[in-house]
């Protein structure tokens, strides 16, 4: 039986321990990853079967709905093993209270539910067991171009870069601008890193050309899997190959002792290029609609 759990009666480290025994254990589905993009977030709870799901949630015009947190790629769910429904099981046992949702799940399975909409989404990995000389060797002529520009330029990677330095770094780029990162995406953003910089999970990088900086991310480490959270270049970096750079040094810094590089992103077809460069894959993941909505207010969106 699926249970509705209010955060206040979440045990944050049984859920982790349950997370951690799952097939499909990831860093986004971690107490410490939804309480700080999704501080409140509830849950729902499959305590015979060990399945888990998070549910982040707000309010809005009286509307109680799901949303997909900023840098939280999907909600699962999480589950010891893969089983065909299980997706299923967990939407229907959403309660009432929820009347809207734009979530995504874990996996490719489609829920077959009325007043559900689903679409793919596509994300990126690198297998790393390989080592970091047989990755160099699958680059694209492009990548190897840009890799010997930034080498011209003089860019170098600097480690151990501090969550703060890097968030100023990100909202200062035009790109968050045009992106129309928000004021609340910015602050989850900066919970999220301050948090996994605090349990040492997480690690920043930046590229600098002549001690300016012109490309920076920040990564996390969940298991075997290296994460890429969030990233960007300046124009001036664009120019100079700097994530290239960035990234290259990553693969290099973390292959053949971590099995995936995960890359978080490449839905929009210009990125997955740059990813597939490197040798990434596409894998894919759901992006789930639901409306509860009365008929005459259907078409509003919380």
């Amino acid at each position: 039986m699926i249970r509705h759990l209010h955060h206040h009666q979440i045990d944050t480290k049984a859920w982790d321990r349950q997370l951690q025994a799952s097939a499909n254990a990831s860093w986004y589905g971690t107490s410490t990853a939804l309480n700080a993009a999704a501080p409140g977030w509830n849950a729902l709870v499959d305590e015979e079967g060990g399945a888990q799901m998070p549910l982040p949630w707000r309010r809005k015009f009286g509307i109680t709905y799901l949303h997909q947190p900023f840098l939280i790629q999907h909600l699962g769910p999480y589950a010891p093993k893969a089983s065909a429904g299980l997706a299923e099981g967990f939407i229907k046992a959403l309660p009432g209270q929820y009347r809207y949702a734009d979530i995504n799940l874990d996996g490719r399975e489609v829920p077959e539910l009325d007043g559900l909409r689903t679409e793919p989404r596509r994300n990126h990995v690198l297998a790393l067991g390989a080592g970091a000389e047989a990755i160099h060797a699958g680059y694209s002529t492009n990548h190897r171009r840009s890799l010997r520009k930034a080498g011209q330029h003089g860019l170098l990677v600097e480690k151990a870069q501090e969550s703060g330095r890097i968030a100023a770094f990100l909202e200062a780029s035009e790109q968050f601008t045009r992106w129309k990162v928000d004021a609340r995406q910015r602050e989850a953003m900066r919970r999220v890193f301050r948090a996994t910089e605090a349990d040492g999970s997480g690690f920043g990088r930046m590229a600098t050309e002549k001690g300016a900086p012109v490309a920076a991310g920040w990564f996390v480490v969940y298991g075997d899997r290296i994460i890429f959270l969030k990233g960007l270049a300046s124009q001036r970096g664009r120019e100079t190959g700097a994530m290239h750079a960035l990234l290259h040094q990553v693969i290099t810094e973390f292959a053949a002792r971590h099995a995936v590089f995960d890359l978080a992103g490449g839905n929009d077809p210009q990125l997955a290029r740059f990813y597939s460069g490197f040798g990434a894959e596409p894998v894919f993941y759901l992006r789930a609609l639901m409306n509860r909505l009365p008929p005459v207010v259907r078409r509003i969106k919380p």
